[in-house]
């Protein structure tokens, strides 16, 4: 999830906010704002993005559990691994990590990995000539890819970590086909693609091993600034500074078989497949997942954030709206729906992390 608009001058040299929103200062101790937010695999702590540090909340308790700091700037991008990731030659899971993304604008990027059971930095480098705005995850959380400010994304080999003869900016694969600055990243999550969103208004579907683009999205009016995947419905969802949400199908055109693994030959076509609009800024975030309305009656929904400071949950398949919450006192930066689908966790300008519950309509965190 990541977004930027234009640079607001040298009063924020060392975190300079780049939406379209109006700066608020206030005497008191100002918060953070949220950049980004990242449910954990098993949905009971959450991860929040803040100024050169990440708080993990304990979700049942409403407890602090650790601070992550320091980070260079804004923390804009965060990863947990997958928890299906294994160590195949000891047979035993991995330890859980989290992966974070920041920078200093106009000056480096920076990629810092932790380990969340030992809170101890893994390992932490430099890979772009500006802030990473969004990171996305491989299935086997074995490949990273960036998307940053400096136009360009990064796909690294996570194995070359341990490798201290080789400059990760070196073995790193390098895309180069972005005309603008490079703001979201998403991985299938099978691996069968990765995507990627701009200032340019495209969305990129490129090969996981060759790095080709497949397919090539030019629909949007305006800046690309989120992505999502609904497995379920097989779609892509974006979320873009025109104030609109769409979806995307992507498929293997009509002469490209596959079968099991993706292969170097493979093709695929695309196509938009509904636009939702209702949001009146733009729209920052988006995030997908199932609701379970009544027993056995799971629902396909959309969650976005907006600059409007609304967060708006949508039925993905008719486009009408399923709730809308608006206590965000400031735009919203980060939404994510909790793995079992029952809340949905937002965060932004205002500073404030909020939970709600989905059936119950209600706010039930905020801290």
């Amino acid at each position: 999830m990541r977004k930027r608009l234009p640079y607001v001058g040298l009063l924020l040299a060392a975190s300079y906010i780049i939406f379209a929103t109006p700066l608020i200062w206030v005497s008191a101790a100002p918060l953070s704002p949220i950049w980004s937010i990242e449910f954990s695999p098993d949905g009971k702590t959450i991860a929040v993005g803040k100024y050169q540090w990440v708080e993990l909340w304990d979700l049942e308790t409403q407890s602090l559990i650790h601070t992550y700091e320091p980070h260079a700037g804004e923390v804009r991008g965060l990863k947990f691994s997958s928890q299906n990731a294994a160590d195949t030659e000891n047979q035993q899971a991995t330890p859980l990590r989290l992966y974070t993304s920041s920078g200093i604008p106009a000056q480096s990027g920076e990629i810092r990995v932790w380990d969340v059971d030992s809170e101890a930095l893994i390992s932490s480098f430099e890979i772009h000539g500006d802030t990473i705005e969004s990171i996305a995850l491989s299935p086997s959380s074995t490949t990273l890819l960036t998307a940053s400010m400096d136009e360009f994304s990064a796909v690294i080999d996570l194995t070359l970590l341990t490798d201290t003869t080789t400059p990760i900016d070196e073995g790193a694969k390098w895309l180069t086909q972005h005309v603008g600055r490079v703001l979201c990243t998403l991985y299938h999550p099978e691996g069968a693609y990765f995507v990627t969103g701009s200032e340019d208004k495209t969305i990129k579907v490129w090969h996981p091993d060759t790095f080709n683009v497949l397919v090539n999205f030019d629909a949007n009016d305006d800046a690309v600034y989120s992505l999502a995947y609904s497995a379920n419905e097989d779609v892509i969802v974006s979320g873009a500074a025109d104030n609109t949400v769409r979806t995307w199908r992507v498929a293997p055109s009509a002469d490209s078989e596959r079968s099991g693994e993706v292969t170097s030959s493979l093709q695929m076509t695309g196509a938009l497949v509904r636009e939702y609009n209702g949001h009146q800024g733009a729209v920052y975030s988006v995030d997908c997942g199932m609701v379970a309305r009544r027993a056995n009656n799971p629902m396909a929904v959309i969650a976005s954030g907006s600059a409007d400071t609304s967060v708006i949950i949508w039925n993905l398949r008719s486009g009408n709206r399923y709730r809308t919450f608006d206590e965000p006192t400031d735009a919203v930066y980060a939404v994510q729906l909790s793995p079992n689908g029952e809340f949905v966790a937002a965060g932004g300008r205002d500073g404030k992390l909020r939970l709600w519950n989905l059936r119950r309509r209600t706010l039930t965190h905020e801290f």
